[in-house]
């Protein structure tokens, strides 16, 4: 048997790649590429989505006898979208731990800096305090005399509208629908 010419290796080489792809996969043929003596690698356009750039690979070894697929892949070009390279596990969990000892660190340092700020009050602001601790003390005394007042605004809050009953969860007292339908099935498989 004669060797069979490029033409018919590339056909040979789509059928193989048909084959492997999903329907309407395969696009049209793109180079040949001799690898060694007697093996060929043809490529093929990918038609699918999310794979723009990417080829079918597919390589044979032909000699007078007989004619092998060696294999078909699907390769990214130059172009194409691929997932970034793995990190393992314990590498990316120590960098987290970084971050988060960084962000620790600075949330340290920005509380004592809060903290130094209060602890050096300026001559107006000494000021400031003792006005207000003797507004405060007045007010003290007017709360006193308005006690009675706070206890019959808090016992209004406790009281439910019929708003609220209506919007509460718990208000039909009915079980929802589809927990009814699995306790009916409970019901008649006893």
């Amino acid at each position: 048997m004669p060797k069979l010419n490029e033409q018919q290796l590339r056909d040979r080489a789509k059928l193989a790649a048909v084959e492997s792809a999903p329907k309407n996969g395969v696009g049209d043929f793109l180079t040949s590429i001799e690898e060694d003596e007697n093996v060929y690698t043809f490529l093929f356009a990918a038609k699918m989505k999310g794979y723009v750039g990417w080829t079918w690979s597919v390589s044979l070894f032909a000699d007078e006898d007989s004619t092998t697929v060696s294999e078909v892949n699907l390769m990214p070009g130059d172009e194409s979208l691929i997932a970034p390279n793995w990190v393992p596990w314990s590498e990316r969990l120590a960098d987290y731990k970084a971050l988060q000892a960084e962000l620790e660190a600075q949330a340290a340092l920005e509380a004592a800096e809060n903290e130094d700020s209060e602890e050096e009050p300026d001559d107006d602001s000494e000021i400031a305090e003792d006005e207000s601790e003797e507004e405060s003390s007045e007010d003290k005394s007017e709360v006193a005399s308005e006690e009675p007042v706070a206890e019959e605004s808090a016992a209004t809050l406790t009281d439910e509208s019929v708003d609220a009953e209506n919007d509460s969860d718990d208000a039909s007292g009915r079980v929802p629908r589809f927990l009814r339908r699995r306790l009916g099935r409970l019901k008649y498989k006893k």
